[in-house]
């Protein structure tokens, strides 16, 4: 199933990396769509690249994209795309970035058909259709069987929206009691993968988008993995997350019992 679109999202993620690493280590300026919230001219190509060849393919789909917002459509289906996933990392030389291209039924907006995520210098094509599991290349993905929090590398993300910044603290000061190593990447898109890939045991974040996280719920749960809000409740987009290992996520879910968040 949605094999056409899935070859269609691979190639357009490879050939968007080519555009990102063409920019990349070479100065470009840098923008501010708010605080801690760079974009770019490769943010901006990028996008507008996918987009088009989306709309040339799939004429009646939606498109939201990060950067250039909705399209609507009328068949009932939409493309998520994060052009630059780490556009911080990727501005200040730091080669630590994604592509993210997901497929949605709009009925279920919260739980991605398919996913492909990139990472143009590594090469690494992760990927992931509904029921069909997850895979990087042509390799089945599998989390990883931790189980122990002592052990356990827990991705963390900190918000561009000011207000969630204290929150954030609190989550880290409580995972760090337990579980010392504490990581970001500065892209979530590339958290999500290495969870489902097995290099992360987990990925905590007080709030969570849908462009660069949705579509690595898919890629986690199909490799084994749970996904939830931090109260172990469904996700939902602007909530907050807890993908983990079926062994850590329950621990996680304990261990962040009545943080305090804002709402936004």
């Amino acid at each position: 199933m949605y094999e056409a679109e899935l070859q269609l999202a691979r190639d357009l993620a490879v050939r968007a990396g080519r555009i990102l690493t063409r920019h990349f280590g070479t100065g470009l300026t840098v923008e501010a769509k708010g605080w801690a919230d760079p974009v770019t001219a490769a943010d901006k190509e990028s996008e507008a690249f996918i987009r088009s060849a989306i709309l040339e393919r799939y004429t009646t789909d939606g498109i939201d994209g990060e950067e250039e917002g909705r399209r609507p459509g009328t068949s009932g289906r939409v493309w998520l795309i994060d052009p630059l996933d780490g556009t911080a990392d990727f501005a200040g030389g730091l080669p630590l970035f994604a592509v993210c291209i997901t497929l949605l039924d709009e009925a279920v907006p919260d739980h991605a058909l398919l996913n492909v995520t990139f990472d143009p210098i590594r090469a690494e094509l992760f990927h992931a259709v509904q029921g069909e599991g997850a895979f990087l290349g042509g390799r089945a993905l599998k989390v990883s069987p931790r189980a122990d929090l002592a052990g356990a590398l827990v991705h963390i993300s900190f918000s561009n929206q000011r207000q969630i910044w204290p929150s954030t603290i609190e989550l880290v000061r409580r995972l760090t009691e337990v579980a010392p190593h504490a990581r970001d990447l500065g892209s979530s898109a590339l958290a999500q993968a290495y969870v489902a890939a097995g290099r992360l045991d987990a990925h905590l974040k007080v709030t969570s988008g849908k462009y660069d996280v949705v579509g690595g719920n898919l890629l986690i749960t199909e490799a084994g993995g749970v996904v939830s809000n931090l109260d172990g409740k469904p996700w939902r987009e602007l909530g907050s997350l807890s993908a983990a290992t079926p062994g850590l996520h329950p621990l996680l879910i304990d261990l962040m019992r009545d943080l305090p968040r804002p709402v936004v």
